[in-house]
């Protein structure tokens, strides 16, 4: 199976050339942006689940006219780029890239590091730019395919120099997208890539495999394909070749003759709409209804947490779809055996391996069949089961929400078995056929839209699922990222605003009816976070592994869980923006830290302020400081179960009430209940 690179074919009255490396740097140009339009329809990996993506790999082939005057040449070129949206802009290892490339017979790896973390468009190696590093190595294949770096590195390739650029904390001109770090370049086809050996054919198969190290503070992030074998990648930065790397272990992809189209599946098609057309409009295809026993939204508690829902009003019912994209070619047999698997789950962040403690399967939605005569995969929940009544599943749902309800309008400790009205979706896609490849084939949806002027909300960190690496809680890292929410708005009116609440509104009913007449365009979240004020979270657990520096200091090796976020909401005027996350201890400015027991959960707090005027006072400062009270309730709530939950309640008011005396307080009482017992 080999995936095929499609031909640049250029954005529609687009008249900008594809060669970021030439000409005067002009940052106003969407030429000179990692995200030039002119990667659309190329081929696409992207890292990261429920929001926006965290990193994303493209590949695209096409010609760039070569050489002066009145005879230009055309010269058949590969490009590659790596967007890296979250990243700490570490500059002592922690953020490079690994790539590996064989055309059969010459195989040729090379190591990207980021060299600054001041602001960048296409920066070249040297200086004043400064912007990278790299190492360039020749490597050697045994008879079993095993491959290995050969030392030393060309430390002077033209091969990097010519076309790789980096770009750094910079924002796209026209849509608002902010790129931490990226880095491009165009390897020339059929010829060798000079002073390498490799030559990549103009019209056939290569192999590929790459490993992008993002940064956090103090951590790393790898993000690699293949993904698999999980033990396949490197552990320290002067590493380029895995130990254990063989030509079986890369991708497979072709600048043509025979390859494989892909199934893949965009944010937007996926979700649910109403049973019945008559059924009240709902806000998003992402709106979920279900019977409580009294409507919510707002939250009119008490509710009952014996109730049994109602599931047989088409108003309390949900009709699920997927709508996979389909390449040119496929017949009907092959793609009427594309099945959809739906699950749901507490908003928040999950392990991203579905498990029966995270992700639960939708009753009916474990194996829906694609069909063409309904263009999508698709199936109504909940249904009644046996003698008209909700199914176990429904009727345990419906009671834990309203557990959920009752404790957040108390204030009270959110039980175990809690769940939040808002669920995440989660749709895998598979194949009865193994001729059908997938470049995507699960999404999920793990976004909400909320209003502001201020909002509040828990939200669940679990790590349910998840095998522990010690017997004690793990770290979990988090990463607040934002967009189109600056603290100061300027040239904002107040139609602004409501401009961005119409379109948004408009925009997350898409796919809310079925018509197939105009179907509606793909899009992914950062779409919408290129043109809407966004907050979204990152989550990041501790594998246990460790990364090696140059300076042999060691630091931990993490994992991407779920993201979770919102689409925000604001009429009125608007002087600025104020974000937060409460609950977890703060590393620095939008990355923060906190500890989940093994097979457990924790919660934080969402906060959102859409300041009206100067003179509004802005949230409270999040974060918690290490040695603080509210850490050690947060210790308690994440270490002792729910009876550490109980105390941690208990303890939060005098944290609140007594502050940096806080610790005098419990040994009083410790000393007092000592004294009594």
């Amino acid at each position: 199976m080999a995936y095929c690179i499609p031909n640049f074919s250029g954005v529609p009255g687009s008249t900008d050339p594809f060669d970021w490396w030439k000409d005067p740097v002009d940052p106003a140009k969407l030429r000179f942006s990692p995200d030039n339009p002119n990667w659309v329809g190329a081929f696409s990996l992207s890292e990261g689940a429920g929001a926006n993506s965290d990193m994303r790999f493209r590949a695209i082939k096409g010609q760039v006219l070569e050489g002066g005057g009145e005879f230009p040449v055309s010269k058949d070129y590969l490009f590659l780029s790596w967007i890296v949206r979250v990243s700490a802009l570490d500059i002592n290892g922690l953020d490079h890239l690994n790539v590996v490339l064989g055309d059969g017979a010459n195989y040729v790896a090379f190591q990207i590091k980021l060299a600054t973390a001041a602001s960048k468009v296409a920066g070249t190696q040297d200086p004043p730019d400064a912007a990278y590093s790299y190492r360039v190595h020749n490597c050697t294949v045994d008879l079993a395919g095993a491959i290995a770096q050969v030392n030393p590195p060309a430390i002077d390739a033209a091969a990097i120099e010519a076309t790789g650029r980096m770009w750094v904390d910079v924002v796209s001109p026209g849509r608002g997208l902010h790129t931490l770090w990226a880095f491009q370049v165009a390897i020339p086809l059929g010829e060798a890539w000079a002073p390498t050996t490799l030559t990549l054919p103009a019209s056939g198969a290569f192999k590929l495999w790459y490993e992008l190290w993002s940064s956090l503070p103090n951590a790393t992030v790898p993000y690699r394909v293949p993904t698999t074998p999980a033990n396949i990648h490197t552990t320290n930065v002067l590493q380029v070749v895995p130990p254990g790397l063989t030509t079986a272990h890369m991708l497979d992809v072709s600048t043509g003759g025979v390859c494989d189209q892909a199934v893949t599946i965009a944010y937007n098609k996926v979700g649910a709409r109403n049973v019945n057309a008559g059924d009240p409009p709902r806000p998003s295809q992402y709106d979920i209804r279900l019977d409580l026993g009294k409507p919510y939204p707002p939250n009119n508690s008490p509710y009952d947490p014996n109730h049994t829902p109602n599931v047989s009003n088409s108003q309390f019912q949900n009709r699920f779809f997927a709508i996979p994209s389909f390449p040119a070619g496929l017949s009907q047999a092959q793609r009427e055996a594309v099945r959809a698997r739906f699950s749901l789950a507490n908003w928040g962040s999950q392990y991203t391996v579905p498990t029966a403690n995270s992700w639960k399967p939708v009753p009916g939605g474990d194996n829906v069949q694609y069909l063409d005569a309904n263009t999508e995969a698709t199936f109504v929940w909940p249904l009644p089961g046996s003698g008209g009544t909700a199914d176990a599943f429904t009727t345990t749902l419906a009671r834990n929400i309203n557990k959920y309800l009752n404790a957040v309008k108390l204030g009270a400790p959110i039980p175990s078995d809690a769940q939040n009205p808002h669920q995440c979706m989660l749709v895998e896609l598979s194949s009865t056929n193994p001729s059908v490849v997938f470049t995507r084939s699960s999404i999920y949806v793990n976004m909400d839209i909320t209003r502001a002027s201020i909002a509040r909300a828990p939200a669940r960190i679990s790590i349910e699922g998840l095998p522990p690496i010690g017997s004690g809680p793990r770290d979990v890292y988090l990463y607040l990222q934002t967009f189109n929410m600056p603290k100061v708005v300027t040239g904002e009116g107040p139609k602004g605003p409501r401009r961005t609440f119409e379109g948004l509104s408009t925009l997350a009913a898409v796919g809310a009816s079925h018509d197939t007449t105009e179907p509606a365009k793909e899009y992914e979240v950062e779409d919408i976070a290129a043109f809407y004020p966004t907050y979204i979270v990152h989550a990041y657990h501790d594998t246990g592994e460790k990364m090696t520096l140059e300076n042999g200091r060691t630091v931990p090796i993490l994992h991407p869980q779920t993201a979770f976020g919102y689409f925000v909401l604001h009429e009125g005027e608007l002087h600025g923006w104020e974000t937060r996350l409460y609950g977890a201890e703060k590393l620095a400015d939008n990355f923060y830290r906190m500890r989940v027991r093994n097979d457990g959960a924790s919660y934080v707090e969402t906060a959102i302020q859409a300041r009206e005027s100067a003179s509004e006072p802005p949230l409270p400062p999040d974060g918690i400081p290490s040695n603080s009270c509210v850490a050690f309730a947060a210790w308690l709530a994440s270490s002792l179960g729910p009876i550490g939950k109980l105390l941690a309640w208990l303890v939060r008011p005098i944290c609140d009430f007594f502050g940096n005396l806080w610790w005098i307080v419990i040994v009083v009482v410790l000393v007092l209940i000592y004294l009594f017992i």
